[in-house]
């Protein structure tokens, strides 16, 4: 596995390259149009558009004591919000359109008149979004060739996690997508599907109840620049990236569950560990398992799980305990009537989950555990281990169930 922080100094110095070097300079957009939908009216703009979902104000219940212990780093990495305008969700379609997408934090979609269509593109700095107009694209000076696809491409690309193949964010930014255009009336016009990573399990496991297989896929190795004879893009699933939308968690649901694949192992109390990931391990974590195994607990590390095996788990799971990490993302598939316990390094309370639960009405609580850092930056904190309180863990755990239902 590639070292991550080298990695990161990799992507930053092809950033700053690519800002100096010119080559191909003609396919640097020369202007900005702010709006799909008054693009679209413009007469032989190429471009439709498709308004699905109206704007409105969400909300999230967020405790307070919750509230409190989250972290607040910067930008959107901060506390949560109760309370989001979201803007329409919308589908668009560009005749001849480009998409441009060699870093995580620009997926720039170009219309055939060479100018960035705003509200379709991501822009993303200091771990927040930005304008449209400070798209690091207009600041780029080497630009590669177009690869030429003669048919209709979607692009289920979303930037920011999603392109460092993060599961949360490819599960909640990208797939409900599909949603998306399927209620426009356009997937079965649809010939390729392009992704940041074809060759991953869990994009494979998850589009293939959709009815799209690899032979539909195309990716980032090979199309980072692209120019289809129709490009097909949508807004992003969560307005400000953080709510959740019910209409994407229902088409999880609706498209996921009935694919599970159930195991008659399978306890109704499972403990998820994070033994097999670089970071974020319970450093007292035998001892954790111990005292679960007297509630009837069962350890699982979801790598060698399918997509439709880790569904069937969740969706049976009556109490899910588990190390804050994209793993937990599947309590999308949990009953209404589950209850998640969430442990979380003190310098690593993020609400991801908590907003997830929220908003699936789900039964939350959540453990603040001493991290082996005091970490203050997000990369940093990100990383840090965490050590569980024992006697605060089982206090939970008799809070939410029966004792003599599971000894």
């Amino acid at each position: 596995m590639q070292n991550e922080p080298y990695a990161r100094t990799r992507r930053k110095v092809s950033r700053m390259l690519r800002e100096v070097v010119p080559h191909n300079q003609q396919y640097r957009p020369t202007g900005m149009c702010p709006s799909s939908r008054e693009l679209a009216a413009q007469p032989g703009s190429g471009v439709a558009y498709y308004g699905l979902v109206p704007a409105h104000t969400s909300t999230l219940a967020v405790p307070d004591d919750f509230y409190e212990h989250t972290s607040q780093f910067i930008g959107l990495h901060t506390k949560p919000n109760r309370q989001e305008e979201v803007p329409e969700a919308f589908v668009v379609t560009l005749d001849h359109g480009r998409l441009y997408a060699d870093n995580f934090t620009s997926i720039a979609i170009i219309t055939k008149g060479n100018k960035l269509v705003g509200d379709a593109s991501f822009q993303f700095a200091n771990r927040d979004l930005c304008r449209p107009e400070d798209n690091n694209i207009f600041r780029q000076r080497y630009f590669l060739e177009p690869q030429e696809v003669d048919g209709t491409v979607f692009s289920l690309l979303s930037g920011g996690g999603a392109g460092e193949g993060n599961f949360f964010h490819w599960l909640i930014d990208s797939l409900p997508r599909l949603h998306l255009i399927r209620e426009a009336g356009l997937l079965d016009q649809i010939e390729y599907f392009l992704v940041y990573d074809k060759t991953r399990r869990f994009m494979l496991d998850t589009l293939a109840p959709l009815g799209i297989g690899p032979e539909k896929l195309l990716d980032l190795s090979t199309h980072r620049h692209l120019q289809a004879r129709r490009l097909v893009v949508t807004s992003t699933v969560r307005g400000r990236l953080t709510h959740t939308p019910s209409w994407a968690l229902q088409f999880l649901r609706d498209t996921m569950l009935p694919a599970a694949t159930p195991r008659e192992s399978f306890s109704p109390y499972i403990f998820v560990s994070r033994r097999d990931a670089r970071f974020r391990h319970i450093l007292n974590e035998p001892e954790v398992e111990a005292m679960l195994q007297e509630y009837g607990f069962q350890t699982h590390v979801l790598t060698p799980y399918s997509q439709a095996e880790k569904v069937a788990l969740f969706a049976q799971a009556k109490v899910v305990v588990t190390t804050v990490g994209a793993g937990l993302t599947n309590l999308i598939f949990c009953q209404p009537d589950a209850h998640i316990i969430e442990l979380l390094p003190k310098s690593f309370v993020v609400p991801e989950y908590q907003m997830l639960a929220a908003r699936l009405g789900i039964s939350y609580r959540h453990l603040v555990c001493e991290s082996t850092r005091d970490s203050t930056v997000y990369s940093d904190a990100v990383n840090d281990h965490l050590t569980v309180d024992l006697a605060a863990l089982r206090q939970l755990l008799e809070q939410v169930l029966e004792p003599e239902s599971v000894r």
